[in-house]
C-alpha cells in the first residue's frame, strides 16, 4: 500500500477480505500478499466522502459493529437534519476518505496478521518483537494527525533489524 500511495492513490476499503496471501509452493520461506477490490479506490486529489454516515447513533453504532474495526475512526459519523451545520452534505465534505485512512485500516489488518507471530529469524529476540508491533500499532491511532504513515512504517520495517524485502512485482507475473 505504500507503493500505491506513493502513486497518489489510496485505496478506500482495506480489510482481511481484501486481502490476499499467496503461499508458493517452490518457497516456503516466502508470502505475497496483494490486494483486491479497487472499486472504491480514488486518487488522492479527489474529495471522496465516507459512507459511514447514519442518520442516527443507533444506525451506526449496527454498522460500526459490522465492519467499524477496520474503518478509521474519523469516517464515523451521525448526521442531522438538512440545511442544518450536521446535514448530511455538510458532514460528507468534513469526512472524506484519505492515506491516513488508509493506513489505520492496514495497521489493523496487519496487526491481525501478526499479532500471533514468533518467528526467531524475524524479531531476534523480545525487544525486536516490541519494535515491530509498536511500528504496526502505530498505524491504528485514533488520531489521524498523529497517526503514523505507511512510507514511515515501511522504511521502518525494511531497514535494520528487520530487513524485509519488498516484491519487485506481483506474484501473478509469472503466471
Amino acid at each position: 500500500m505504500d507503493r500505491v500511495h506513493k502513486g497518489y492513490l489510496q485505496h478506500n476499503d482495506i480489510s482481511p477480505g481484501n486481502v490476499l496471501l499467496h503461499f508458493p509452493e517452490d518457497k516456503v520461506s516466502e508470502v505475497y500478499i496483494g490486494v483486491c477490490d479497487w472499486g472504491l479506490a480514488s486518487r488522492v486529489c479527489e474529495t471522496t466522502p465516507s459512507r459511514y454516515g447514519y442518520p442516527s447513533d443507533e444506525a451506526r453504532t449496527e454498522a460500526f459493529k459490522e465492519r467499524g474495526s477496520f474503518v478509521a475512526p474519523e469516517l464515523w459519523y451521525t448526521y442531522g437534519k438538512p440545511n442544518s451545520e450536521t446535514s448530511l452534505e455538510t458532514l460528507r465534505r468534513r469526512h472524506l476518505y484519505t492515506q491516513a485512512a488508509d493506513a489505520y485500516s492496514v495497521g489493523v489488518v496487519a496487526n491481525m496478521i501478526w499479532k500471533d507471530e514468533d518467528d526467531f529469524d524475524l524479531f531476534k529476540d523480545t525487544a525486536g518483537k516490541a519494535r515491530f508491533a509498536v511500528a504496526l500499532k502505530e498505524l491504528t491511532n485514533p488520531d489521524p494527525k498523529s497517526r503514523s504513515t505507511l512510507r514511515l512504517v515501511h522504511a521502518t520495517l525494511t531497514a535494520p533489524p528487520y530487513n524485509f524485502q519488498i516484491p519487485e512485482c506481483c506474484y501473478r507475473k509469472h503466471i
